[in-house]
């Protein structure tokens, strides 16, 4: 009878047990691909370090954690589930970072070049005689636009400026040459050109090409991250990402 009595006891017991486990939560394995700073549901926590690694207990839910490199260029937030068990979380900020340094340099660099496109407008080309403008129209025009703007040009006391041939924009492509570039969404480029040229995009040529397999012509476009082949170009009518850079021949 005694031991009969005794049972809703231990049920209750087990209840109690099995809740606190549940409350009691899991854990948070924290580790860091770069030196950073870091808190946990805004709480501060020590800083971390690659070679380190932070346990902290948690309670079931959800969590946020806040992190950013010691100097603040990049910051990131990760939202992390717990149940029970220990959880990792990785705070990735090195690849963000590099990005970051990168499009900072592409920027002193822009300015830099721009300034030496304000003193010095034109580059001629010693090999072939060619002068070009020292940088493209800066933005996404099709075939006739691109025509009008080089013959409409007013540069450097010049006004004879003409679309290039594809020849020639080939002819100013340098596999050792790598000039950073941001063009394409925004997206970091290495471009082969001579003359420290400021491209934005791929470049429009007067050339009329059949396109390969196809029955349809095409006007050639150089991509300067590559070097492409004749026959790689586009209708007239596309702007996405084409731009004019024009030429003339040197009276010099």
């Amino acid at each position: 009878m005694k031991n009969i009595r005794s049972l809703p006891l231990l049920f209750l017991g087990l209840c109690l047990s099995a809740l606190a486990g549940a409350q009691a939560g899991g854990t948070l394995l924290v580790k860091t691909d770069m030196d950073c700073n870091w808190k946990l549901d805004g709480q501060p926590m020590d800083p971390l370090k690659p070679d380190d690694s932070k346990v902290v207990p948690v309670s079931p839910g959800e969590h946020l954690i806040r992190a950013a490199t010691t100097d603040g260029v990049v910051k990131i937030r990760i939202k992390v589930e717990v149940d029970q068990g220990q959880n990792t979380v990785e705070i990735q900020l090195r690849s963000r970072y590099d990005q970051k340094l990168k499009m900072q340099q592409a920027g002193t660099a822009r300015k830099q070049a721009e300034a030496d496109v304000a003193l010095h407008p034109t580059w001629t080309d010693p090999d072939t005689g060619l002068m070009w403008t020292k940088k493209d129209n800066g933005s996404d025009v099709d075939w006739n636009q691109a025509s009008a703007y080089c013959s409409k040009l007013q540069l450097a006391g010049y006004k004879d400026w003409r679309l290039p041939k594809f020849e020639e924009l080939q002819g100013i492509y340098h596999p050792s040459v790598n000039l950073q570039a941001v063009y394409d969404f925004g997206v970091m480029h290495n471009i082969h050109v001579k003359g420290n040229l400021q491209l934005s995009g791929w470049q429009w040529s007067s050339s009329l090409e059949e396109a390969p397999g196809k029955t349809l012509q095409v006007l050639g476009v150089f991509d300067f991250v590559r070097d492409t082949q004749p026959g790689e170009g586009f209708p007239p009518s596309m702007t996405y990402n084409n731009r004019a850079l024009c030429v003339r021949r040197s009276t010099e």
